[in-house]
């Protein structure tokens, strides 16, 4: 019987290495989206509404000089996107910290149900006005990827200074979030 080649074993080693720093990124990822365990699950009394109240600016570029003047932070959600949903109570809480100093619009990115994305916004806490993108223009016009979730940071004077496509972690958002006010 052979012993394998030396490369087979570094191919091997090399292997488990990058699957142990997958395997680790999606724990760290899941630990940080909140509901871990030791983390009690995050609820809301009371009912949800079966509708969302939709703003609606006509264009992009209306939208942006809606809330010229201040940084603003937009955010493309979905109801069936579980990234989004793990990352929409981070962006309460920084709508309810910063909300003085920045605006803040979700959008509700080609959604298969109006009263699912009432119950999610409901049950993450959001206050902020919400428009909709059902054919997805705005998010693909704005975002340059059609990628799910994707926020989008605009300084004072409605520079796109960021966009930040897939989860967006508490930390980065806060970051992101004093840059825009910071540069305004």
């Amino acid at each position: 019987m052979r012993n394998p080649p030396k490369s087979k074993i570094r191919q091997a080693g090399i292997a488990a290495v990058i699957s142990v720093l997958i395997i680790g990124s999606a724990v760290v990822l899941a630990f940080a989206a909140g509901d871990g365990p030791g983390e009690p699950p995050t609820t809301v009394a009371g009912p949800a509404p079966e509708t969302v109240g939709y703003v609606n600016y006509a264009t992009p570029e209306e939208l942006l000089a809606g809330h010229s003047g201040r940084p603003l932070v937009i955010n493309f959600f979905a109801s069936w996107c579980a990234p989004c949903r793990a990352e929409l109570p981070d962006l309460a809480a920084a709508h309810a910290q910063y909300g003085d100093q920045v605006d803040f619009v979700g959008v509700d990115f080609q959604e298969a149900s109006e009263a699912a994305a009432a119950q999610l916004l409901f049950e993450t806490g959001i206050t902020y006005p919400i428009m909709e993108d059902p054919e997805g223009a705005l998010l693909e016009e704005l975002g340059n990827l059609p990628a799910m979730p994707t926020t989008i940071f605009v300084s004072a004077d409605s520079i796109i200074v960021e966009r930040h496509h897939g989860l967006i972690l508490s930390e980065q958002l806060t970051e992101r979030i004093e840059e825009i006010i910071d540069a305004s």
